[in-house]
């Protein structure tokens, strides 16, 4: 069978599986239920011309861009507000705080940036897990915001600062918890989920700032990271090391901050800095676990800078350029990489799929809606909802979108059924 068509066998199957393991409803984690961007089930009608999605409610926040998660009608977010590091825990119908457990944070940015988490915390089996700049990960329980446990990953296995801190969204799988921490001989390093101890550690790899995703390949756990120096895939069980793709810019002064799209078996990677993208095909290879298969690696594609694109029926869509220089919007083929159409220059920002449409939310704070289709960039609403700096990812769950920016959260009503 050829790489093309075992493409598109695993789109198709991969479509089935949607059906089958994904629901409306929870956002539990970094970029949704499965770390895709897609929020399936939700119903996004495009409103009337002059009329807005409206705000149910706003809340001031500190400093970050961790992004808000949603489960069981309860918000969580990180921030800093002032010297502390905040999780709270708010009423996703009201916004009214429930619970918050706070604690000092020592961080501080080399070049000016802002000085709160970056990473987004993940809810799974009643708990949070929360990690943030200065390298501390929190396990708290879900009902009531108390401490479960906590190490300090900076600490115990001198995880290094890097350019901004550290940035790594908790991936659960099982009874691990799993995060990237660059230290020597423990380039990911695994938790009981439970208990926080250690389970294992595996390479040297450096961090940089994307999360990573889980696969399964095959009869065989999976954990995806998109590290410093490239793309790696590890045994979740044990933190065997499968396989190691080297896809670094050779500029110094340069980050891997999208994470892995998983489509099907097919894995789409993406970086700026004179990267690129390139898609690759993962399939069971006996004992060595895992093997993998270029289907194409290309540069001045889909390059995108810290924005994870999102894929419908064979084509991807996503930032393509660096944030500071103005992007463009493109659809690509994830068959061949080949560009379907570009947006012309715009401000940066991210992106989710929902009901067909791309969701888009700007760093100016701009919110615009489009169908997403291969056939051009159409948008059909546009509404200001926040301000300035609007870095941070965001959530739909239920109706409702939660997006923040620098010193609010805010959510709107994009379903008036729920």
């Amino acid at each position: 069978m050829s790489s093309l068509m075992r493409f598109f066998t695993n789109v198709f199957i991969l479509n089935l599986m949607l059906v089958g393991s994904s629901f409306s409803g929870d956002w539990p984690q970094w970029l949704g239920p499965d770390r895709d961007g897609i929020a399936v089930g939700e119903r996004v009608p495009v409103p009337k011309a002059g009329e807005v999605f409206p705000t149910n409610w706003k809340m001031v926040l500190g400093e970050g861009w961790a992004a808000p998660v949603v489960v069981d009608g309860k918000v969580v977010i990180h921030h800093r507000p002032g010297a502390e590091e905040s999780i709270d825990c708010l009423e996703a119908s009201s916004g009214k705080l429930l619970w918050r457990y706070s604690f000092p944070s020592g961080y501080r940015d080399g070049f000016g940036m802002a000085e709160g988490p970056r990473s987004t915390p993940t809810i799974a089996a009643g708990k949070v897990f929360a990690y943030g700049p200065q390298g501390l990960l929190n396990c708290l329980d879900f009902a009531n915001g108390k401490l479960r446990w906590s190490v300090n990953v900076a600490r115990e296995f001198n995880s290094p600062k890097g350019f901004f801190g550290r940035c790594s969204s908790p991936l659960v799988v099982g009874e691990l918890v799993m995060i990237d921490v660059g230290g020597s001989g423990a380039g990911v390093v695994a938790f009981d989920a439970g208990t926080g101890k250690l389970r294992w550690k595996s390479g040297d790899h450096e961090n940089d700032y994307s999360s990573p995703v889980h696969a399964r390949i095959g009869d065989l756990s999976c954990a995806l990271f998109f590290l410093r120096d490239g793309f790696l895939g590890l045994n979740a069980k044990t933190g065997k090391e499968l396989f190691f793709e080297r896809f670094r810019s050779p500029i110094n002064a340069s980050v891997n901050a999208a994470t892995p799209l998983l489509v099907g078996n097919t894995v789409f990677v993406t970086s700026c800095y004179d990267v690129g993208g390139a898609a690759w095909l993962l399939k069971p290879n006996g004992e060595a676990g895992v093997g993998v298969e270029t289907l194409w690696k290309k540069g001045n594609l889909l390059d995108g800078h810290y924005a994870t694109p999102v894929h419908r029926d064979g084509y991807l869509y996503g930032f393509h350029g660096r944030q500071e220089r103005g992007p463009e919007l493109r659809c690509v083929s994830l068959a061949d990489g080949s560009v379907q159409w570009t947006s012309g220059r715009m401000a940066s920002g991210n992106l989710l799929l929902a009901d067909g449409k791309l969701i888009v939310l700007t760093e100016d704070g701009e919110l615009l809606l489009a169908p997403a289709s291969r056939k051009g960039f159409t948008v059909v609403h546009r509404q200001q909802i926040l301000g300035l700096e609007t870095r941070a990812h965001f959530a739909i769950s239920n109706g409702k979108l939660f997006a923040r920016d620098k010193r609010r959260l805010v959510c709107l009503q994009l379903n008036k059924d729920k």
